[in-house]
């Protein structure tokens, strides 16, 4: 018996790849949903028809983080199914959920997951750890065929990074992202995450060190994401934006506010 299925949400886009996955998850007559993903109603009935397909029922449901792409249907199912929701922060949804904290588990249908607190997508991010199997459902943390938005103030990439290295030290087989395909050898996916980061970030720092006045984030993206389509460059610029604010908190730039603008400067010393 399969102890995941993947349920793809109908909302493919150029943030949301093929689509949002929801996932249930369990062996016996009960069923775990991670992410139930958008209000679309057809997504419910999709829902609902995989775990009768499953012979099961949805009792809990569980979720990464409040971005609509993974948190709205949560109180359409639960009212469907009467589960019981959630997440880390319940005033962030009007699902009347419960609070879960980090290291706190749920068990369901023989399966029993551990949330793990991973800010740096979203400040209330969570990723849930399925200890026995070694597999981990990351929501926006990690995804499948592209990297993750870290988009100012929910975003911070100082806790991005630190939430890399921290899923990284459970080591988990498989990958089960927020977004694109399932994931093998999920170590090694975790360190190219990582590794592209820190050359993301030092892109970034010498991109400013060569702008010599102070730069908006928007004015490193045409060099630094050249290969990307424009329509992508708003987020690139956001994510450039939490490389910048982690040097300003490592004093290696400054940031200036300039009619209400954040503008940055490199902290960089050069010869005399």
């Amino acid at each position: 018996m399969t102890r995941t299925t993947v349920v793809l949400a109908p909302n493919p886009g150029i943030y949301t790849g093929p689509g949002t996955n929801s996932y249930l998850v369990g062996e016996g007559d009960e069923l775990i949903c991670i992410d139930p993903g958008p209000d679309e109603r057809a997504h419910l009935a999709a829902l609902l028809s995989a775990a009768t397909r499953r012979g099961g029922r949805i009792t809990r449901i569980l979720l990464t983080h409040s971005h609509p792409d993974h948190r709205p249907l949560a109180r359409a199912l639960a009212e469907a199914t009467v589960a019981t929701v959630h997440c880390f922060d319940p005033a962030l949804g009007d699902e009347r959920g419960q609070a879960l904290g980090d290291g706190d588990s749920v068990t369901a249908g023989g399966v029993s997951l551990r949330a793990v607190h991973t800010p740096g997508h979203a400040r209330d991010h969570l990723c849930y750890l399925d200890a026995e199997a070694d597999e981990l459902y990351t929501g926006d943390h990690i995804l499948g065929g592209t990297t993750t938005v870290v988009a100012p103030p929910d975003g911070d990439m100082t806790d991005y990074l630190k939430s890399l290295s921290r899923v990284r030290e459970l080591r988990p087989r498989v990958i089960h992202p927020g977004h694109g395909p399932r994931l093998d050898d999920g170590v090694a996916v975790i360190d190219q995450y990582i590794a592209h980061r820190l050359e993301r970030e030092a892109q970034v720092e010498t991109g400013l060190g060569n702008a010599g006045d102070a730069v908006a984030p928007i004015d490193l993206v045409p060099e630094i994401y050249a290969s990307y389509p424009r329509e992508l460059w708003p987020a690139a610029a956001k994510t450039i934006e939490a490389h910048l604010d982690r040097l300003v908190r490592e004093d290696r730039a400054q940031l200036v506010i300039s009619d209400g603008e954040r503008r940055y400067r490199t902290n960089r010393r050069t010869g005399a």
